[in-house]
């Protein structure tokens, strides 16, 4: 233990050692294997072995046709027909095993292991109590825990190749036949069915390579597996996605090849004593790896006392200092290179995208987003694959390793905890049902500009419907809407969600359904001329007020779809709407929630450019394209928004832009603090309208910048009637929330005021106050405008806790800590005089 005490870097050095070999020191009660039967020497008395008699190991699995690899792969070869013994896997299982009327195990929970590890490995880690529960960010598995063995029967595995499972340094060295993961995976199950009597697999999961191995439980077998987890595994390792992890895995074959014991031998050398193997190639192929386990920014900010154990020399070399490569002569003395060689191989030579299509089992893809030898991006691509799939990621300065601690890191992520409770690992109190209609949204990044952007290349993250319904002036428009429930109330309490500016409903799939399973029936319609509401009125005008937004969805939601009152929320825009909405419709509105909310400021009718004097904010215009784009177009603004580039688009959305060398610096504006997923969904869609169906593109820029207009119209400074005077007559109760890094209101450009404290929310809460409705107000610490993906939880958590009790802890530790040790600084608003461009309506 006194290594533990060497310095935070040092500690980390000795944990990453653990987690690769799982035991720092070679122990002196080795058996007559090369290699240790477990990685963790000291847990090997709980590790139990068995042997599958006359299974093929090297042959084809046709995964329509199971009957034929009953016994391996068809064509592969037996151990037992090369003089050795039969095939053996060994595992340890913890926990309270479930039986059905045959006496079969139902509730098990298959843990595979990782590239270098075994069973004990993946106890140590996370076990309770392990060495590993640290690394791993808090142990997973025993009682009450994620992974809880008072309600499951958990089965940590070791795969064939390495520890105590059959492995060519056995004997067989390279007359070992080629297994592939097919085989690995085929010799637990055998080991579930025949010796532990298990016939449902809760969950299959792992990391790194054991996640890939729990892709292959859920092909293989998805009469008995109901979910997989795959956590920084690859489903592939050939072919274009692959090119990386292939590389890498080839290099480290390559350094076992360059070991002169091994080209001299022809890695035929186990008649020679371990201290004579090809240790060198081992150290070598250790280091390769090594080298792009972590992000490099953090392997180099480790100093180079740290980093010198892992570098590989062929001889010493007294420059490097006195601690170069000890690390990995630890590891040469711990594994065999052919029995790595192997490993590689399988590593590198495996694809299963062209199945994916066909996983039955619900899936979650759980992936480091800066994992420099498996890419995230590949994993996400994986996961669209998969009917049904998710994916959720995080970054990490350790990258790969990371994967150990993923489902710690991710326990309050929306995506991973809704797959955790649909799989029947943990659950929620206040879940009343699953929300099966939900689906992972997501973007064709390259999509057909001959096929309908928002109908063709976009996944919402429920299905969409369509009605068409009449404004109050008489013109039909086609809404696209997402309507779900899962109750069984006749009359659920129901929520309105309305989108921003530029946005669309299904951007607001995390909120809808965590209402959903929460038990309210939730309504999402997109504006009239906006997202799945767009392509059905490109033949219709292409201008429309909030008040015929307004009655359009009026027309829907109560005259439609039935629903006389609901709690209605509004996010920038869709704040303003439904403002408005509760003055023009009452009895319609039981709440309101703002997010962000436009309306809470008035504007002057002209805004002066130059020696012009555009009416930008005059209702008079509403109608009259001519008028419009002659108040309009002097700016430019349409054409700069179907002018982006995709690196544009990506430095604006998070608080970047370029300077005069084209570097990416800070800037005050943005949209997202927090990359989520359902801020990329919205980035992806941003970017990949670009070259996606330009009449959709052209109406989607057009309205963004139209919307500018419907935002300042109806509150003209000069208007005795405009909406803010009328704020006060609602009586609604109502929650309204800001980030504190609010970067697009007030609208400095446009008003001149600058301070949303003192100009937006605190005149706002005084008004309400007077009239005996004081809203409900909360501030997000370092939150943008888009606060329901840079904290989805916590405001999902909020919206729904203020509709069921009418409350909302607005006191959170964030809130004091930023109250008492002072908030990020806000973002700068856009001063009037920098630009001729109302900068700040951005949104």
């Amino acid at each position: 233990m006194k290594r533990l005490r060497r310095g935070p870097r040092r500690t980390i050095g000795w944990l990453l050692s653990a987690l690769l070999t799982a035991s720092p020191i070679v122990t002196a009660h080795a058996q007559a294997s090369i290699t240790e039967r477990s990685a963790v020497p000291e847990l090997d008395a709980l590790k139990q072995t068995y042997e599958v008699p006359g299974f093929r190991i090297g042959g084809r699995y046709d995964l329509d046709d199971p009957d034929a690899w009953k016994d391996g792969g068809v064509g592969g070869t037996t151990l037992e027909s090369l003089g050795a013994a039969p095939a053996r896997t060994a595992y340890i299982a913890v926990g309270t095993p479930e039986r059905n009327a045959e006496g079969e195990i139902i509730n098990a929970i298959v843990i595979n292991a990782f590239f270098s590890g075994d069973a004990t490995s993946m106890y140590s880690n996370w076990y309770a109590g392990g060495a590993g529960n640290a690394f791993s960010g808090g142990a997973l598995v025993g009682p009450g825990l994620l992974f809880d063995t008072d309600r499951f029967y958990v089965i940590f595995v070791d795969a064939l190749g390495l520890w105590g499972a059959s492995k060519p340094s056995d004997g067989l060295a390279r007359r070992f036949p080629m297994y592939s993961y097919y085989d690995m995976v085929h010799l637990n199950y055998r080991l579930l069915r025949e010796h532990l009597g298990v016939a449902r697999v809760v969950l299959s999961t792992g990391v790194s390579m054991g996640g890939t191995q729990a892709y292959y439980w859920g092909l293989m077998y998805p009469e008995i597996v109901e979910a997989v987890l795959p956590i920084g595994g690859a489903s592939a390792t050939d072919g274009e996605g692959g090119s990386v992890a292939a590389w890498t895995f080839q290099l480290a074959k390559a350094a076992l090849e360059s070991d002169p014991v091994w080209r001299e031998t022809n890695a035929d050398y186990y008649h020679l004593p371990k201290a004579e193997h090809p240790n060198k190639g081992v150290e070598f192929h250790w280091s390769n790896l090594s080298l792009t386990g972590f992000d490099l920014s953090h392997r180099q900010s480790l100093g180079w006392d740290e980093v010198s154990t892992e570098v590989f020399t062929w001889s010493q070399d007294p420059r490097l200092g006195p601690d170069a490569g000890t690390r990995l002569q630890r590891l040469a003395a711990q594994f065999d290179a052919v029995d790595l060689w192997y490993r590689d191989t399988v590593g590198e030579r495996h694809n299963l995208d062209a199945l994916l299509p066909k996983m039955q089992p619900r899936t979650l893809v759980v992936h480091v987003e800066n994992d420099l030898w498996l890419k995230a991006s590949e994993a996400r691509k994986a996961s669209e694959l998969i009917p049904g799939g998710l994916y959720a990621d995080f970054p990490s300065p350790i990258a790969h390793y990371a994967v150990f601690k993923a489902p710690n890191v991710l326990a309050d992520d929306l995506t991973f905890s809704s797959f955790m409770r649909s799989a029947g690992i943990t659950a929620d109190e206040g879940v009343v049902c699953e929300a099966s209609n939900y689906r992972r949204p997501r973007v064709n990044r390259q999509p057909d500009p001959e096929r309908s952007f928002w109908l063709d290349e976009m996944v919402m993250p429920f299905p969409v419907k369509f009605a068409k319904v009449a404004d109050r002036r008489g013109v039909e428009w086609e809404i696209g809407y997402m309507d779900e429930y899962c109750g069984n109330e006749p009359n659920p309490p129901t929520l309105v969600i309305v989108h921003g500016k530029g946005a669309f409903g299904g951007h607001y799939g995390h909120l809808m359904r965590f209402a959903v399973e929460r038990g309210f029936r939730v309504i999402v319609p997109d504006m009239p001329l906006a997202g799945v509401s767009g392509p059905g009125n490109l033949d219709r005008p292409q201008t429309r007020t909030l008040d015929d937004v307004r009655d359009a969805f009026h027309a829907l939601i109560v005259g439609e779809l039935g629903v006389e009152n609901a709690w209605y929320y509004g996010h920038s825009l869709g704040g303003q709407t439904v403002l408005g909405y509760a003055l023009r419709y009452p009895e319609a509105v039981r709440g309101l929630i703002l997010e962000g909310p436009a309306g809470l400021e008035e504007y002057p009718k002209h805004f002066q450019l130059g020696e012009q004097s555009l009416p930008m904010c005059d209702i008079a215009i509403a109608y009259d394209l001519d008028q419009w784009h002659a108040a309009y177009d002097p700016l430019g603004l349409v054409q700069v928004e179907l002018d982006r580039t995709p690196e544009n688009v990506r430095d604006f959305f998070y608080f970047k832009t370029r300077d005069e060398a084209g570097n990416a610096v800070p800037s005050p504006l943005g949209y997202f603090v927090n990359d989520t997923e359902y801020a990329r969904l919205h980035t992806d869609q941003r970017i990949a309208m670009i070259s996606g169906n330009p009449r959709e593109f052209e109406q989607w820029a057009f309205l963004f910048i139209y919307d500018l207009f419907t935002i300042c119209a109806e509150n003209n400074i000069e208007d005795e009637q405009s909406l803010y005077k009328r704020l006060p007559d609602i009586e609604a109760p109502i929650f309204l929330a800001f980030g504190a890094r609010e970067p697009f209101i007030p609208s400095t450009s446009l008003n001149g005021l600058t301070d949303l404290a003192r100009d937006i929310i605190i005149p706002f809460r005084e008004r309400m106050a007077a009239a005996g409705n004081a809203p409900t107000i909360k501030l997000y610490p370092d939150v943008g405008h888009f606060i329901h993906t840079d904290v989805p939880l916590e405001f999902a958590r909020d919206v729904v806790g203020f509709m069921q009790t009418g409350q909302v802890d607005a006191m959170t530790p964030a809130v004091i800590d930023a109250l008492i040790n002072g908030a990020a600084p806000p973002a700068a608003a856009t001063p009037a005089a920098t630009s001729d461009q109302p900068a700040g309506l951005a949104k």
